[in-house]
């Protein structure tokens, strides 16, 4: 039997550490499905801009999936759109949102 759940999760803003540059470090997210499946899915992922965010908003993400069991996953985003000179990136302002597919096949 085919098992597949569509959703979003709110990742959210996220602020750098004033003062102290970091080196494109990503964010960790742990996303729990909203009901188990009888084994671990295939995942995959995207970010999506905040649909309320009122301006522009030109940042581009990386996404990857690390860790996939039958009740959640847990992502890595790097944004990857503000990099300067050594690698070292910004956080964000929009409440970033994450959209994901995961499907046990037949």
């Amino acid at each position: 039997m085919e098992q597949k759940i569509i959703g979003t999760h709110a990742v959210g803003p996220l602020k750098a550490p004033s003062g102290n540059a970091w080196s494109n470090a990503p964010l960790t997210v742990d996303v729990p499905f909203p009901a188990s499946f009888s084994r671990p899915p295939v995942v995959i992922a995207s970010t999506l801009q905040d649909p309320n965010w009122k301006a522009p908003a030109n940042d581009t993400f990386a996404t990857t999936v690390t860790k996939v069991t039958s009740t959640g996953f847990t992502v890595h985003i790097v944004r990857v759109d503000t990099v300067n000179p050594n690698y070292v990136t910004y956080g964000w302002d929009q409440n970033l949102q994450l959209s994901y597919i995961a499907e046990v096949p037949a």
